[in-house]
Parts: structure tokens; C-alpha cells; sequence
């Protein structure tokens, strides 16, 4: 398990809506871009604005994703649309947890007009408010399921 690090912070961000602070998690997850991002784990090292400590601690294991070495050679960003999503299945929120789930449809869209698949995923995000990681609501999981390519 990863050490927890004092997550930083949004400027201007409340984190007092666990929806919110969710989709914008799972935005900057998605948020890739090989134009301007070093490596794929830049985009996690933005998504945990978002996140509690303990999951910024685990930023090593973002630096890896075997999708990179494609979008790079065609200078890829990723054009996500993240949609709130309904799961009825999802516990009633208490005073200091909440989860919330988020559609997300994504393609790598290469400069040079190549477009890879379009991903079409579930986030789950697992929330706390309150302890080290200060007042507001902060990812502390999450979970991304496939609903399919095209």
C-alpha cells in the first residue's frame, strides 16, 4: 500500500459535492495528451487534485499504460465526454462516505488524423470527507469498468 501524501488542492475548488469532485477525478484521468504530457502518469498526477492522499501516493503505477507508445506516434489526445451515470445499486451516502459513478466515452484522436477505438466506460469513485485530507469530499478509490469498444 501506497504512503499517503498531502493531495493537493484545486485553486477555487469547494470539494462539498461528492458528484462533482468524482467527475472531475475521472476527467483529468482521461485528460491524456502525448503534446504536451511527459508520459502517461501525468494525467493521474492532475486527477489527484481530486483524491486523497493515499491514492496520490500511488502515482508510480500510473507511469504505465501500453496504450501510450501508440498515441505517441501518432501525437494522440484523448477526447472524453464524462456523463453523470445512474447506478441504482450505489449505498446510501453517510455523514463521511459517498460513491459515485460517471459514463465515460473516449477515443485517442491522433494529429495526424488516426483515431483509435472509442472506450466506453463506468467510473466508480469511493469518497470521504473529512480526516487528513481536510474538510471536502476526496476520491479514495475507484474502479473502471469496460461497457465496450467501437
Amino acid at each position: 500500500m501506497a504512503a499517503p501524501v498531502r493531495p493537493p488542492a484545486q485553486p477555487g475548488f469547494a470539494y462539498a459535492d461528492p458528484e462533482e469532485v468524482c467527475r472531475r477525478f475521472v476527467a483529468a484521468l482521461y485528460g491524456a495528451d502525448t503534446r504536451s504530457d511527459a508520459g502517461p502518469g501525468d494525467a493521474f498526477r492532475r486527477a489527484v487534485r481530486f483524491a486523497s492522499g493515499t491514492l496520490a501516493g500511488q502515482s508510480a503505477a500510473a507511469e504505465r499504460d501500453g496504450r501510450w507508445l501508440a498515441w505517441s506516434a501518432h501525437r494522440a489526445y484523448l477526447d472524453a465526454l464524462v456523463e453523470p451515470f445512474v447506478d441504482a445499486q450505489l449505498p446510501p451516502d453517510t455523514a463521511i462516505t459517498a460513491r459515485r459513478a460517471v459514463r465515460v466515452t473516449a477515443t485517442a484522436i491522433g494529429e495526424d488524423g488516426w483515431r483509435g477505438w472509442t472506450e466506453h466506460s463506468v467510473a466508480d469513485c469511493v469518497l470521504h470527507r473529512g480526516g487528513p485530507d481536510g474538510p471536502g469530499w476526496r476520491v479514495t478509490d475507484y474502479e473502471i469498468r469496460q461497457a465496450g469498444l467501437r
